[in-house]
C-alpha cells in the first residue's frame, strides 16, 4: 500500500512538472523574438546596444509578450480552478486568439508606464537620490498591476478601460495580496536567474502565472 501511494505521489509530481514545463516552453516560443533580444541585453557590451535592444523589446511586447502571457494566465486559471486535465496547447491557443486585441491594446498602455518607470529609475540611480527606493516600490506596484491585468483579462468579460481600472484598484485596495503577488514574482525571478537557471526555460513564467493567479482569485472572491 505504501509503495502504491509513493507511485501515486510521483505520478502527480510528474504531471505537474509536465504541465508547467510544456506551458512555459509554448509561452517562450510565442515570445521568441523578445527572448532573443533579452539575451542580447545580457551580452551587450555598450550602453547603446542595451538601449537599442530594450527599445525593440518595448515595441514588440504589446504584439507578442502581452497576448502570450494572457494566454498563459488563461491556462493557469484552469489549473487553479481544478481543471488539471485541460489540453494545454489547445487552451493556450484559444486564450491567445480570444484575448489578442484586448491584451495588445492594454500592452501599449502598460509599456508606456514601464518605459517611464525605467527612465526615472535609471536617472535617479545615477544621481544616487533617495527617490531611487521610491521607484523600487512603484516598480513592484506596476508589476502587480500588470499581473492583475493578465488575470482580469482572462477571468472577466470587461472592456479595456474597466480592465485597466480594476487592475489598478485591486493592486491599490488589496495590499496583502499585492505584497504576495510581488513576492512571488521577485522570488521566482531570483531563483530562476541565480539558483536554478533551467527554470527560465522550464517553469519561470508558468510558476509565476499559477502562483499569482491563485492569490488573485483569493483577492476577488
Amino acid at each position: 500500500m505504501e509503495t502504491r501511494g509513493l507511485f501515486q505521489r510521483l505520478y502527480v509530481v510528474t504531471e505537474w512538472i509536465t504541465r508547467i514545463s510544456l506551458s512555459n516552453v509554448i509561452w517562450l516560443l510565442f515570445n521568441l523574438p523578445i527572448v532573443y533580444l533579452a539575451f542580447n541585453v545580457f551580452v551587450s557590451t555598450t550602453p547603446e546596444q542595451v538601449i537599442a535592444n530594450v527599445l525593440l523589446i518595448g515595441i514588440l511586447a504589446p504584439f507578442l509578450f502581452f497576448p502570450a502571457t494572457t494566454a498563459l494566465f488563461g491556462v493557469a486559471r484552469k489549473w487553479v480552478q481544478g481543471e488539471l486535465g485541460v489540453k494545454i496547447v489547445r487552451s493556450f491557443w484559444k486564450y491567445y486568439r480570444e484575448n489578442y486585441l484586448r491584451s495588445m491594446l492594454g500592452g501599449f498602455v502598460i509599456i508606456v508606464l514601464w518605459f517611464l518607470l525605467v527612465v526615472d529609475y535609471y536617472y535617479f540611480s545615477t544621481m544616487k537620490s533617495p527617490l531611487f527606493y521610491l521607484f523600487l516600490v512603484v516598480g513592484m506596484f506596476i508589476i502587480v498591476f500588470t499581473v492583475n491585468f493578465f488575470a482580469i483579462t482572462v477571468h472577466f468579460e470587461a472592456k479595456l478601460f474597466h480592465t485597466l481600472k480594476n487592475s489598478f484598484l485591486l493592486a491599490l485596495g488589496r495590499p496583502v495580496h499585492t505584497i504576495g503577488i510581488a513576492a512571488i514574482c521577485v522570488a521566482v525571478y531570483y531563483v530562476s536567474f541565480n539558483v536554478l537557471p533551467f527554470l527560465i526555460l522550464l517553469g519561470m513564467g508558468s510558476i509565476i502565472a499559477y502562483g499569482t493567479f491563485y492569490i488573485f482569485q483569493k483577492a476577488v472572491f
